[in-house]
């Protein structure tokens, strides 16, 4: 035990050395936090101004309004004219117009997803996020009103009946969801400063673990790997000496972050108990994913870019940046298939309710052994 300590010590030692690993395990997860919950809003007088412009006026153009409206976390939206719109927006006053033109409930009958305008000011950098919302509203507003027209060619009957029943059924299991949340005081609403955290934590925490394993070809490449294998310490005792040491580093990095954000940007993380419990984890499949990546690199430098691509990409597929909602359905699905995924879905419910939420650490666990399995079989000892 003593060997592997020693180990283990010594590679923390080294890591803290470095001044840049405060830079990347601290400074930039809170400065990322403060800029991107600041940006997704932390309130409604946060939230950029985008006005509808309606020149349909139909049953389908007003809902499409009120499923633009509601539950709505990333711009505050209100109806308007074309001209007054214009005018707001040249004046910046607003940071898009969106334009629903005549003919749109006729496209929808015809079982077309008729294009939606949208025009922004310059400056406005999250645009994509808003047409990926509009997709997928206009997805399922699509999907609906094609039941509805395909039940009234059966019965006869009008084709706006079956539509405000899909409407008012759909508005009902959205309040009995509420409800069953509320009444059992699972509430887990995160703010956006709030949301940013977890996340940017979780991808940072991934960066800093994708350099701290590549280590292990650092040691490899330079001789450092081949005197400890001619020490009395077995193999066993120096992957774990290595491993113990990613774990540990993991933790200190979480941990402060963890407090930092709780003192500046009073976010909760919800149950200490459950937290602790999570996080080790999390930190388990993270530390699996950068082993794996280091065992298929040839050098410290194809490890480096490597993970980092690898981090940054999956985190935004994965809701990092942005509400996972606004993503096309395509990249939701994909989001299943990612740790930071589920990493994110189990920290929100700890924060929510407090309980350990056993569907993601069972889920992170079998990612956490995939990971190790391949990793320490690449890993070459020799």
């Amino acid at each position: 035990m003593r060997k592997i300590w020693n180990i283990c010590s010594w590679e923390i030692q080294r890591i803290f050395k470095k001044p840049q690993s405060y830079l990347i395990m601290f400074a930039m997860p809170l400065l990322f936090t403060m800029l991107f919950g600041t940006l997704l809003g932390d309130g409604e007088k946060n939230k950029p101004a985008i006005v509808l412009v309606d020149e349909d006026d139909t049953i389908l153009s007003k809902s499409l309004f009120e499923e633009l409206h509601k539950d709505n976390s990333l711009f505050k939206l209100e109806k308007g004219t074309n001209q007054q719109a214009l005018h707001e927006l040249e004046e910046k006053k607003i940071v898009g117009v969106i334009h629903i033109q005549k003919g749109f409930e006729t496209e929808m009958a015809e079982g077309e997803v008729p294009k939606i305008n949208f025009q922004h000011i310059p400056e406005f950098t999250s645009n994509q996020a808003i047409t990926g919302l509009l997709s997928n509203k206009l997805s399922k507003l699509n999907i609906e009103t094609t039941a509805a027209f395909a039940w009234s060619e059966q019965t006869g009957e009008a084709w706006q009946v079956m539509y405000e029943k899909l409407k008012l059924n759909s508005i009902l299991e959205n309040t009995e969801l509420k409800k069953v949340i509320t009444d059992e005081g699972n509430v887990s609403e995160q703010s956006g400063l709030s949301g940013s955290a977890a996340g940017f934590s979780i991808m940072f925490l991934m960066i800093t673990m994708m350099s701290v394993t590549g280590t292990i070809l650092e040691a490899r490449n330079n001789g450092v790997w081949y005197r400890l294998i001619s020490t009395p310490a077995s193999r066993f005792e120096i992957a774990a000496g290595y491993l113990l040491s990613f774990f540990l580093i993991g933790w200190i990095q979480f941990g402060i972050l963890i407090v930092a954000t709780t003192l500046f940007f009073d976010v909760k993380w919800g149950n200490p108990f459950s937290l602790m419990i999570f996080v080790s984890v999390m930190l388990f499949a993270i530390v699996g994913l950068g082993l794996m990546i280091a065992g298929l690199a040839k050098t410290v430098e194809q490890q480096s870019a490597a993970g980092s691509l690898i981090v940054v990409s999956t985190s935004m597929i994965a809701g990092v940046y942005w509400p996972l909602e606004i993503e096309p359905v395509f990249m939701q699905k994909m989001a299943n298939f990612l740790p930071q995924t589920w990493a994110m879905k189990g920290l929100k419910d700890i924060a929510g309710n407090g309980v350990l939420p056993f569907e993601s650490i069972a889920i992170l666990l079998v990612f956490a052994l995939v990971f190790l399995f391949i990793g320490m079989r690449k890993i070459k000892f020799e």
